[in-house]
């Protein structure tokens, strides 16, 4: 083979595999991976600033300069955090009517508070022998809080032909972990009953301590392009 033919074949080669790097896949196989942490959404859009006629597709290969991106990642969960330690109650009527501080200081909302009745048919509709409950005995109680991070990655397609991280948005989502301790008629024992009401297990954040622009998708692409075009990074938090 000749030298010529030998280096227009690397040359194909070397831009095949250029365009198959740069492809972008978006909303596609999600959510997925990122290190510790999972891709619920990605999404491309256009600045209004820039030309209208621009069309993205699923696997568009260069979106154009300025073209933003972006992620919406969930990071793993933080071990639980400012529960009220293990409550006792005289009798079950008392537990039901209390107003128990189930989390301190979240940031933005403050203390959270829930109802007894509330954290007992969160339960119940889990543990249906939670109706055997003796109301006239002794009930303890047990609340815990746990957070996952939530950002808004921000991305810029550049001048590099690469997506640039410009910045992210970040809130923070609190899921609940509720614990019950009760004396089981149908027994005749005490017994504990605990749920984490999670992200694994299937449940909306409890509480989300908001960024100022959280889920303001258009809002957060001209953040992000005015940070690329100022060469500056754009943060936000809860």
């Amino acid at each position: 083979m000749n030298l010529l033919k030998k280096l227009s074949i690397m040359a194909f080669l070397f831009v095949f595999s250029l365009s198959n790097a740069l492809a972008e896949p978006v909303d596609k196989n999600l959510p997925s991976a990122k290190d510790d942490r999972i891709i619920l959404k990605s999404q491309i859009i256009i600045p209004p600033q820039l030309d209208s006629y621009r069309e993205i597709g699923v696997e568009y290969v260069d979106p154009g300069y300025g073209t933003v991106k972006i992620e919406d990642v969930l990071t793993n969960e933080v071990g639980y955090i400012n529960g009220t330690p293990r409550k006792s109650f005289t009798n079950f009527e008392t537990f039901k009517y209390a107003s128990i501080l189930i989390i301190k200081a979240v940031p933005g909302l403050g203390d959270i508070y829930r109802r007894g009745e509330e954290i007992y048919n969160a339960l119940k509709a889990i543990y249906t022998d939670l109706s055997k409950i003796d109301p006239y005995k002794r009930v303890e109680t047990e609340t815990k809080y746990t957070y996952r991070d939530f950002y808004h990655d921000l991305y810029v397609w550049d001048y590099s032909k690469t997506w640039k991280n410009v910045g992210y948005s970040l809130s923070r989502y609190y899921y609940k972990y509720y614990k019950i301790w009760y004396f089981n008629t149908d027994i005749g024992e005490f017994r504990w009953r605990d749920y984490a009401f999670s992200h694994q297990n299937g449940y909306p954040p409890e509480v989300i301590a908001k960024a100022p622009n959280y889920m303001k998708y258009n809002v957060l692409s001209q953040l992000a392009y005015e940070a690329w075009i100022m060469g500056r990074k754009y943060y936000e938090t809860y």
